[in-house]
């Protein structure tokens, strides 16, 4: 198993849907750093092992972990737009009482 980048574990994907699952074990990651950093040491690291790359990270606090996690949702947000399509669905006002 080789060690990489999150980055490098990103592009790595070889379809959007992939894209978008590797971001999600980022995220999973990322958020349960987060609970265990809440009130604890400056420096946190998570690892995320999913059989074929090992990916280690440190952040050095609970904000940057917070801010990481809210540029993958949007970047996540992106590929899933991307994948089904975003749209709107018009009623008659009628129909919504």
């Amino acid at each position: 198993m080789a060690d990489c980048t999150e980055t490098i574990y990103i592009q790595s994907a070889t379809s959007l849907k992939d894209r978008a699952d590797k971001i999600e074990l980022i995220i999973a990651g990322l958020l349960d750093q987060q609970i265990a950093a809440v009130g604890n040491a400056l420096t946190e690291e998570y690892q995320i092992d999913d059989g074929q790359v090992k990916i280690k990270t440190v952040y050095k606090s609970a904000d940057a972990i917070a801010k990481a996690i809210n540029d993958y949702e949007r970047i996540l947000q992106q590929l899933l737009n991307k994948l089904n399509g975003r749209g709107r669905v018009l009623r008659p006002w009628q129909g919504m009482m």
